[in-house]
């Protein structure tokens, strides 16, 4: 009987070590899973000194935001409107669910908050799935709307509760030319929110005044081509 040769070929170690560096750096697409790499950013202040806390909470922030980097591309902006709480119950509760696996690409602390920038693998078949089964995808291509708009939205002031801060968030969420809103970076008297919208900033701009917060006018102090930075009650918003 003629015995295999157990000597590989320099053509097939290179072949197997392909394959084993497929397997184990990029698992998702040996599986077959559909899936989008996004680029995104988080940013928390740093209390008491507590940098792990404020790092912690940055990362959080970035992985939401890759997250719902994907979620805009694959949901139209009217059906993110009419179905946000939809959404807020059941997609961004397991975000964690979504990410397949990140890295950071930069970090640091600075001006007494901690940064950071990442890339995310986001499981975009299983997220896109999870919206078929909430009825927010049809079949119709909902995410063909075209690029959007990117705006950092700064905001001056103050909320009593992180109730108040969400509602707050949800509010912009319903400004009209908005597609969708990531938190950037929060502390105790300004916040950084990153919008992407259909309209310019001036636009943004324009529909932002309209709008009251329990019962606070919002005041826009400055427009530019890409950011937008608006004042409520210097005191805060209490929780009524």
């Amino acid at each position: 009987m003629k015995r295999l040769n157990p000597v590989l070929t320099d053509a097939q170690r290179i072949v197997l070590c392909l394959a084993l560096f497929v397997i184990l750096l990029f698992p998702a697409m040996a599986a077959g899973v559909e899936t989008e790499s996004v680029e995104s950013e988080g940013s928390a202040a740093v209390q008491n000194n507590n940098l792990a806390q404020a790092r912690e909470q940055a990362i959080s922030l970035a992985l939401r935001g890759a997250l719902e980097k994907v979620l805009s591309s694959a949901v139209s902006p009217q059906v993110l409107a009419a179905r946000k709480s939809a959404i807020s119950d059941k997609i961004y509760p397991v975000t964690e669910r979504y990410i397949l696996g990140y890295r950071i690409l930069r970090e640091a602390e600075q001006d007494g908050a901690y940064a950071v920038k990442i890339a995310a693998t986001v499981d975009s078949g299983n997220l896109k799935g999870d919206l078929r089964n909430l009825g927010l995808l049809g079949g119709q291509g909902e995410a063909d709307t075209g690029p959007g708009l990117s705006i950092s939205l700064i905001v001056l002031g103050a909320f009593a509760s992180h109730h108040d801060f969400a509602a707050f968030r949800e509010m912009l969420a319903g400004v009209p030319p908005v597609r969708s809103v990531v938190p950037r970076y929060l502390s105790q008297e300004r916040f950084e929110m990153g919008l992407e919208s259909v309209e310019n900033s001036q636009v943004v701009a324009r529909e932002l005044s309209k709008k009251r917060f329990k019962g606070v006018p919002l005041r826009v102090l400055r427009v530019e081509a890409a950011s937008i930075e608006i004042a409520i009650h210097h005191q805060g918003v209490s929780r009524e």
